[in-house]
């Protein structure tokens, strides 16, 4: 199962909207794993996140701030089909 996690800066005025759009992402894949994480200081070291929030894709970053919806899909679509 593919995973997609995104890391918010707990307060950040963008944390909402990425929470928003994890719901919406969700709904459309219900076969993800899609988790909404506050960051802790260590995780910054671990995944190499500089801004967010910050969507990584197994483990990988995918991109950082609110992407389109339609952008997230298709890469995520893209993603399943083996397209990396």
């Amino acid at each position: 199962m593919a995973r997609l996690d995104i890391f918010v800066h707990g307060g950040c005025l963008s944390e909402l909207s990425a929470r928003t759009l994890a719901q919406e992402i969700q709904s459309e894949l219900p076969d993800w794993k899609i988790d909404v994480r506050t960051a802790k200081p260590g995780d910054t070291d671990l995944f190499g996140v500089l801004v967010f929030p910050a969507f990584l894709l197994d483990g990988r970053i995918l991109t950082t701030g609110i992407p389109r919806k339609d952008w997230l899909v298709a890469k995520l679509r893209a993603w399943e089909r083996g397209e990396r």
